[in-house]
């Protein structure tokens, strides 16, 4: 088996120096170039798809994922041979874990490693608590007082111990308590058929030995948004340099907000409480993976396969683990990382355990020889699906409590909110879902007054992550059920409740960051109030009560920010001698159509799209030549300075952020060698871009009669006479683009990116000089987000009231994607987020605790999800049938030919509009997701 491309390398600084860090193509195997790829039909037109990249692959069978492959796949130098791992997971969070006991005979041959096996520091004074709460406190409390506690079982990267020390309480639900390392399939599979379901069968726990600390302990940081922008102030967490000053003044600030609210007459305040269970992710694929250490005289490198949706992460996590730790068993020399499709669930693999524990695991994947020498074998670690329920990221369970205050005019006034998030066991990033959760609490309206409060807490449950809508969903169900409360308390019209209050450009948000981007939300709430599934919904609820069916309809909005407000990303485009053009990209294809969107977008600039697109390449930070530490106060003026080098990729990311950089480097390819090739061809030295157009592949002059010039005659010259055969570029963006100029034979060009090089004909990439660098104002990172995806939804349903069910009879969602580069493609999203949020509103029921997935024993048959006769199908409305209709805004100025992420912003006003509409049917308010038939029974009782 042979690897369909070159690794790209780049070099990590560690503890023990410089470790080469490469990342490969999958093998020809599971690799889905050729046939039914964008631009290979012949027939694409540049700047449009004909058909998803990975469209022909997928229908047949070549799309493949981690899982899917074995030692025996990878060539050299992997082995054929395979070891398996299994962890077994912690039953108990009030019980300290003393071992296991009556293992089954095949569980018996296997390696068995208890946490204290791996950590020599725990030699160093033990810190006086149970369970390992905060490590990061614990981490600074350790520093303080003597050496860190960062081990080989505790890497720098987490907060919690990888495998539960013997003595000790685990820290929640699923944490591993052992890991057993079995030497051939057989036996891996016969213990697992003997010990799954039966894990009390095998572990023995007992008392503590003292007070256990104190649970739903928040994760720093906490969220506190506090604004008054009345009376002549203006206070808010944007007007602020640094917290402490603004936190000093929060508390005077909330009682202005009540001595103001107390002085207005006829004040209409309404109290509001939700809340929504935990939900998983549901993959396509469980994780899995492989590893192996490939120990030579010379060099110890560890081989990699993963589908991650985190790679620079997952890599530099592990290499902490063997590199920054003095108990682990060597140090790497180099980490090569077969990265593969991950198998969608944006969040899910967003700093996941399941890297860390691959890589602990990998460590005791050996053989050993009488004299103790050890010969490291590869190691298989994967999930079924009833694993990846018990372990796997959750999206947070969350409550919400708190009260909007409106004038009789329809005036919003203040919106007081509380959002808690149950962060599980590990704080990964739920601190930031708080944190979006609370500037998403101002949902899509603009407001003089605010009171937010969000934080994510740890628990004893499975732990949050960053999927299905990062706090978005949460806040927007809050503020769009109290709002419609509030219409039909007062019997007024809900979306002139809606209209009054919307935010538009030059309003701030609740954190008094400046709302500067282009929304329309009044346009759209007026598309959707002349709807008729809007407009005849009194005529429609007669028909259906003829039927006798209950029915009602329900509407919402949503803002829903994107990006992280500081996002780095970096691209490289080349042009192979015959034409055909190759894009790599560090974003990950999570199943949104990343590739193919990418791959199209270059085509209006280079005549042509794509023919193959390399996802998840993050090495190619390091070719940029830029680093995100500078001694200079002055950090722009650094040309080898950015803020952000890459980051994790969401599914959001892609139109907006990832569409740029790819576009601003395709741009400089064709200034730095197109265009001069083109001068030379015709004799015309003063041409410029201007004069040029592409014409089905062909460059043509606008003015001349000069014969046209095929792409593959310019690259063929490009190549012959040594012009950059690619380029690549990093940009970054936090509220605008950080830019700069770059030297050209002819003079500079100005970009919207800090790193530009070029590629020729082998070798590195070449650094352009950056010059006269504008970056983005470093204030703006107190604004939280400064782009938004605005929807609104209006969802017709029928109610059973003899047995709760509930049916989605129709969905119409009005979105603003800005620029839409790959129709089909926000189709799809869009039916995607309507399927989604129908599925976790209605269905997707999970307890916490041993009664959820955290014993072991969920699956499909106690996790249900949406089915397609759930979930309308048709696509054009029609009042005698079901059906989700999508209407996009056509594309205005104010979208500056940006596309916007749009990945969740459909899903995140589909849960309160089915609230509202059970509101309309029924008469009862339900806040309590999910929305159970149970519930809707009890509900109906009262």
């Amino acid at each position: 088996m042979t690897f369909t491309q070159m690794s790209r390398r780049r070099f990590l600084k560690s503890a023990s120096g410089m470790v080469a860090v490469s990342v490969l193509g999958v093998p020809a195997l599971a690799n889905s170039r050729g046939t039914g790829q964008v631009g290979t039909d012949g027939s694409s037109i540049p700047g449009i798809a004909s058909q998803r990249i990975d469209g022909f692959a997928k229908v047949a069978g070549k799309k493949v994922y981690a899982r899917d492959f074995y030692a025996r796949d990878m060539g050299a130098p992997w082995p054929k041979t395979q070891k398996y791992a299994m962890y077994l997971r912690a039953l108990h969070t009030d019980q300290r874990f003393v071992g296991l006991t009556n293992l089954p005979p095949a569980a018996r041959s296997a390696r068995l490693v208890y946490g204290d096996m791996l950590d020599r520091s725990l030699l160093n004074p033990n810190i006086p608590i149970d369970r390992d709460l905060h490590m990061d406190e614990r981490i600074r409390e350790s520093l303080s007082s003597g050496p860190s506690d960062s081990s080989f079982d505790h890497p720098d990267a987490v907060l919690f111990d990888l495998i539960v020390q013997p003595g000790k309480v685990p820290d929640f639900l699923g944490q591993a308590v052992a890991l057993l390392v079995f030497d051939d399939v057989a036996s891996y599979r016969e213990a697992k058929r003997a010990m799954q379901f039966k894990d009390a069968d095998f572990q023995v726990y007992a008392a503590p030995d003292g007070p256990l600390p104190p649970l739903r302990k928040p994760f720093q940081p906490e969220t506190t948004y506090v604004k008054f922008n009345a009376e002549g102030e203006n206070f808010s967490y944007a007007a602020f340099d640094d917290d402490k000053r603004y936190m000093a003044e929060v508390e005077k600030v909330r009682h202005q907000i009540e001595n103001r609210l107390s002085s207005m007459p006829d004040l209409i305040k309404h109290n509001f409480t939700c809340d929504m269970q935990a939900m998983d992710p549901m993959f396509m694929e469980p994780e899995a993976g492989l590893a192996f250490h490939h120990v030579t005289s010379t060099e110890k490198t560890l081989h990699l396969v993963l589908g991650t949706q985190s790679p620079d992460h997952d890599v530099d996590s592990i290499l902490s683990m063997f590199n920054d730790s003095e108990d682990a068993p060597y140090k790497l020399d180099a980490v090569t990382l077969t990265s593969c499709y991950p198998g969608g669930g944006f969040g899910g693999r967003d700093k996941s355990p399941f890297s860390l524990m691959l890589g602990l695991a990998s460590a005791f994947s050996y053989d050993e020889d009488a004299e103790g020498q050890k010969t490291y074998v590869p190691l298989r670690l994967e999930y079924d699906r009833f694993e990846q329920f018990r372990v796997g990221l959750k999206r947070h369970a969350a409550t919400g409590t708190g009260q909007i205050a409106l004038t009789p005019d329809m005036n919003l006034q203040n919106i007081e909110m509380t959002l808690d998030f149950d962060g599980g066991g590990r704080k990964n990033l739920s601190p930031y879902v708080a944190n979006l959760a609370g500037l998403c609490a101002g949902g899509a309206y603009t407001c003089d007054m605010a009171n937010i409060y969000a934080q994510a807490y740890h628990s004893g449950n499975i732990s949050g992550g960053s999927q299905r809508g990062f706090g978005g969903p949460q806040a927007f169900f809050a503020i769009e059920t109290a709002l419609d409360d509030v219409a039909r308390e007062l019997d007024w019209d809900p979306i002139q409740l809606r209209l009054a209050n919307v935010i538009r450009e030059g309003d701030t948000t609740v954190v008094g960051g400046p709302m500067d981007q282009e929304l329309r939300l009044t346009e759209m709430l007026e598309i959707a109030e002349a709807h008729p599934l809007w407009a005849d919904r009194e005529l429609i609820k007669l028909g259906f009560a003829e039927e006798g069916k209950v029915y009602g309809t329900g509407l919402a909005m949503s803002l829903q920010a994107y990006g992280t407000s500081g996002d780095g990303m970096v691209a490289a485009v080349h042009m192979a001698a015959d034409g055909t053009l190759s894009v790599e990209s560090d974003a990950v294809d999570m199943g949104n159509g990343s590739a193919t969107t990418l791959g199209v977008v270059i085509g209006d600039i280079l005549g042509a799209n794509a023919q193959s697109v390399d996802m998840g390449c993050y090495t190619l930070f390091g070719q940029t030549g830029l680093q995100t530490n500078s001694n200079s106060t002055e950090r722009w003026a650094d040309p080898t300075w950015t803020a952000k080098g890459v980051g994790s990729s969401s599914a959001c990311l892609t139109a907006l952020h990832q569409v740029h950089v790819v576009q601003q480097t395709a741009r400089a390819l064709f200034e730095l060698s197109i265009l001069p090739a083109a001068r030379d061809l015709w004799g015309l030295p003063d041409l410029t871009a201007d004069d040029v157009m592409w014409n089905n592949g062909l460059l043509v002059l606008e003015t001349t009669e000069a014969d046209p010039i095929p792409l593959a005659d310019l690259a063929y010259f490009i190549h012959e006479n040594g012009l950059p055969t690619g380029t690549l570029g990093h940009a970054y963006f936090q509220g605008s683009w950080a830019e700069a100029d770059y030297a050209l034979p002819t003079g500079t060009i100005r970009l919207q990116l800090d790193s530009l090089a070029t590629y020729g004909t082998g070798g590195s990439p070449r650094q352009l000089s950056r010059l006269n660098t504008t970056g983005p104002d470093a204030h703006s990172a107190r604004y939280s987000r400064t782009v938004w995806a605005p929807c609104v939804n209006v969802v017709g349903v029928t109610v059973d009231t003899t047995n709760g069910h509930v049916q989605i009879e129709n969905v119409l969602s009005v979105l603003n994607a800005g620029r839409v580069h790959v129709p089909e493609l926000v189709s799809g999203q869009s039916q995607g987020g309507v399927a989604m949020a129908i599925s976790y509103t209605l269905l997707e029921d999970m307890p916490p605790g041993m009664e959820g997935p955290a014993d072991g024993t969920w699956n499909l048959n106690r996790y249900h999800v949406a089915h397609a006769m759930d979930v309308p199908l048709n696509t054009r409305f029609d009042p005698l049938g079901r059906a989700q209709e999508l209407i996009v805004l056509p594309e205005s100025e104010g979208d500056k030919k940006s596309g916007r992420g749009i990945a969740e912003a459909v899903m995140c006003s589909i849960s309160p509009a089915i609230s509202n509409a059970l509101k309309d049917a029924v008469g009862v308010r339900y806040t309590s997701l999910p929305i159970t038939p149970h519930k809707i029974l009890k509900g109906l009782s009262k």
